[in-house]
Parts: structure tokens; C-alpha cells; sequence
């Protein structure tokens, strides 16, 4: 079983609130539909959708007091997103269904605390394509936070094997050149890694937050990251062909 994470920089403009990329979601489910693949799970992240609202209602923040307006619009803005997502599934007859993030996890300060896994499991058993997707959910000690789909990859990490990250990169940087393999002693990532010095600590510390979970996921099964903006990219890395790419091991 392979696990698709579909970043929010792959399917939405984050310049822009609430923009889908419509033309390039279309052509990265072809490009699912037309690999050797047969099981899978997609898990989509929330770019435009989700993140205008988490950080208006500062719903990750550890200090902020959640509110029962930030919960409910950010749930419903990523269902909006979702919603989006199947109907260009049924075009392509990709029966797709759909499993928000807050209604299978529980969190703990923060930290993912459990995933409901058996129901990924059972939809997979029927032939159909679970779909989970960046949301908000319970925390034992918080009250709510934000599950992002990197979070429900490192939840069903045990059950695939293979995990495929879909961004708007090459692939992980060191020194200013995407790297093949990404080890555990390459951690964490640094400024002078990336070849644009444009926002480097801001992309800094969200990729190490990023390949931290990745390295994690790497333990129970192959995982890769894929440049989505690429054509053909993300079909060849599910099919195991050579690809511009790279892979995260411990």
C-alpha cells in the first residue's frame, strides 16, 4: 500500500486565499491513475484553505485560548477543499472517500497522541480511496490544534510501504543542491542549504519540521519527495523509476 501526501503548495496558490489549482490537481491524479499502483491512500495538506484561517484564530499557538469560530470555519474551509478534490476524482472514475483528520486523531499538546487506522483499513478493503486531509482536532491538553497531513502520513506509516511527499521542490536541499539520499546525520537542515536566500529561515524551519516527521515515517517504509510541479515526476517515483527525487532514510 502506497501512502500520496499531496502537498498545499502542490494544489493550491498560497499567494492567493482559497485558490485551487485546478489544472495541476487534474494531472497529478492522471498521473496516479495511469501508474501500477493498486492500493493507496491520498492525504492532501491545506495551503490556501487551511492556512489563512489556523493563523488568524491561532490555532497552533501554544498560548492562544481556542475559539468555536476558528474551529468551525477552518474545518469548513477544509472541507470546501476536500469536497473539491473528490469531484475532480469522479471525473477520472477515482472513487475517493472522504476522512477528516479531526474525526480520526487525538493529539497531545501538539504531538499526534493516536490515528484511527482500522478505518482507512476498511475502505481500502472495499475498493475505494481513502482520502484524509489536513484539519482540526482534538488535543488532550490544548482543547483543539491543527493536524496537518504530514501528521496522518506518520500515523499510517506502519500500514504502507511506500510514503510519497508531493511538493513544489525537487526534492530535500543540502548545500544548494537537491540530494538523492537524506540521512538521519544530514539533519537538521540549515540556511545555506537552499539556493534561494529569500525567506531561508522561514522555509528552514518548516522543512526541518517536515523531514523530522519524514525521518520518522522513513523507519516503517520507503519515503520519497517528489516535485509535483513536474510533469510525469510523481508517476515514475510510484512506479519505482529513475526520477529526479529524494529518498529519506535512516
Amino acid at each position: 500500500m502506497i501512502l500520496i501526501k499531496l502537498g498545499g503548495s502542490v494544489l493550491t496558490n498560497k499567494e492567493k486565499s482559497y485558490s485551487f489549482r485546478t489544472r495541476t490537481a487534474k494531472r497529478l491524479l492522471k498521473e496516479i491513475k495511469e501508474s501500477t499502483i493498486e492500493k493507496y491512500i491520498i492525504i492532501h495538506g491545506g495551503g490556501s484553505f487551511g492556512h489563512p484561517g489556523a493563523k488568524k484564530y491561532e490555532l497552533n499557538d501554544k498560548d492562544s485560548e481556542p475559539t468555536g469560530e476558528g474551529l468551525s470555519k477552518v474545518q469548513l474551509d477544509m472541507r470546501r477543499m476536500n469536497n473539491h478534490f473528490l469531484e475532480l476524482m469522479q471525473e477520472k472514475e477515482m472513487w475517493g472517500v472522504s476522512i477528516p483528520g479531526g474525526l480520526v486523531t487525538s493529539f497531545k499538546d501538539g504531538e499526534l497522541n493516536k490515528i484511527d487506522k482500522s478505518i482507512f483499513k476498511k475502505y481500502l478493503s472495499l475498493d475505494v480511496t481513502p482520502v484524509g486531509f489536513g484539519d482540526v482536532t482534538l488535543d488532550i491538553e490544548k482543547g483543539i490544534t491543527i493536524c496537518s497531513g504530514d501528521d496522518i502520513v506518520l500515523g499510517l506509516s506502519s500500514l504502507a510501504d511506500k510514503a510519497v511527499f508531493v511538493s513544489d521542490v525537487d526534492g530535500i536541499y543540502k548545500q544548494g543542491e537537491v540530494v538523492k539520499i537524506f540521512k538521519r546525520g544530514m539533519y537538521p537542515l540549515e540556511e545555506d542549504d537552499f539556493p534561494s536566500k529569500k525567506n531561508a529561515v522561514d522555509v528552514t524551519g518548516g522543512m526541518n519540521r517536515k523531514v523530522e516527521k519524514m525521518l520518522r515515517i522513513s523507519k516503517d517504509c520507503e519515503t520519497h519527495v517528489v516535485n509535483g510541479e513536474e510533469s510525469g515526476r510523481l508517476r515514475k517515483v510510484l512506479d519505482g523509476e529513475e526520477v529526479i527525487s529524494t529518498e529519506v532514510t535512516t
